[in-house]
């Protein structure tokens, strides 16, 4: 439990002017509308997780968009994209605080992309404080900057060590990544851990290799292994989470958009496997989704072993006229009262 957090607390931090969220438990699960900020929020979580990290806000953006994972692009992570609107993330951990902020240094730029060229401020660096531990300062610093040769480049503080890992698995399938999570079980002599998930999931699969060009499956009744590409979207769904989950080398693992290319009948399949993971090996989850059949898949998943019941909170991010952003928790049976009653669970 040394790398919980317990609560967060975010400040101009994208979409979000301010959103705490308390009471976290084992497993985190994010409800809401579209553009609730839900992946804002995970985006906090992932860089909390790094705080010395200067390179976390470029990376963040990455798993957004590509074109994004720029020292400029990291704009969009201004509030109102107002520079001066400091981020300020903060997570309770035992011992303290975890706390981190970041400003921009710009530099007057002319863009010339359009037919009507006009001048405005681009980012040339970004300047990291952060802390952990008690007290509300910031001992330690870091920088991202644009290099002579037009490249990024850092400076580190070598007086601080992280000691969390953390893994953010984006909405997309994410194949590179179960090769990597699935060759390092392999290695580990741990590959059936996530064999046996997967047949609960799909009987049909026997079994699961890495080959040196790829994951690949084994399905009865077919000779040949199948490249993992042949599988469906819910089948390399499933392999890119639970290898990543049972790779023990994560204390943290956050997943955006759990449900997508899952059918709803998978839905409890994979709370089941990822709940018992998620116990077995004391890594805490954040989970983004606003399927109505996967918070069924979890009510009925919890439904079947009690153990589950209390690693769960969901909550449900809203922003609303008179108090703005807010996370309303659902505990096991709040959240099995709400779907039994069908009761609207978003506010």
């Amino acid at each position: 439990m040394s790398s919980y957090f317990y609560d967060i607390e975010i400040c101009n931090f994208r979409g979000i002017d301010h959103l705490k969220v308390d009471g976290l438990t084992s497993v985190n699960v994010l409800v809401g509308a579209n553009n609730a900020g839900k992946t804002s929020v995970l985006e906090a979580v992932f860089m909390l997780s790094g705080v010395s990290n200067p390179w976390m806000p470029t990376r963040a953006n990455y798993l957004r968009n590509s074109q994004l994972a720029t020292i400029d692009g990291t704009r969009y992570m201004f509030h109102n994209l107002d520079f001066a609107n400091k981020p300020l993330l903060k997570a309770k951990v035992d011992g303290g605080v975890r706390r981190l902020t970041f400003g921009a240094v710009l530099a007057s730029s002319t863009d010339s992309s359009s037919s009507l060229s006009h001048s405005r401020s681009v980012i040339k660096r970004l300047d990291f404080d952060f802390g952990v531990g008690e007290g509300d300062d910031f001992p330690y610093h870091s920088t991202l900057f644009m290099g002579n040769n037009n490249d990024m480049q850092q400076t580190l503080d070598d007086s601080y060590h992280e000691s969390l890992n953390c893994l953010f698995i984006p909405a997309n399938k994410g194949d590179d990544n179960a090769m990597t999570n699935f060759a390092t079980l392999v290695r580990r002599n741990s590959k059936q851990l996530v064999i046996d998930a997967l047949k609960g999931f799909d009987p049909s699969i026997e079994t699961v290799e890495a080959l040196p060009d790829g994951l690949y499956i084994k399905v009865s009744g077919v000779q040949e292994l199948l490249p993992i590409s042949m599988a469906g979207d819910g089948v390399r769904r499933m392999i890119n989470i639970v290898a990543t989950i049972a790779n023990e080398d994560n204390n943290m693992v956050l997943i955006d958009e759990l449900d997508n290319g899952l059918h709803y009948s998978a839905h409890v399949k994979m709370w089941r496997a990822m709940l018992g993971f998620a116990l077995s090996h004391d890594i805490q989850l954040f989970v983004t989704t606003h399927n109505l059949d996967c918070l069924q898949g979890l009510k009925n998943a919890m439904q079947e072993d009690d153990r589950f019941k209390s690693m769960v909170n969901v909550y449900d991010i809203a922003r609303t006229k008179e108090n703005g952003y807010q996370a309303y928790k659902y505990s096991y049976e709040a959240l099995k009262e709400a779907i039994d009653k069908e009761i609207e669970i978003r506010r």
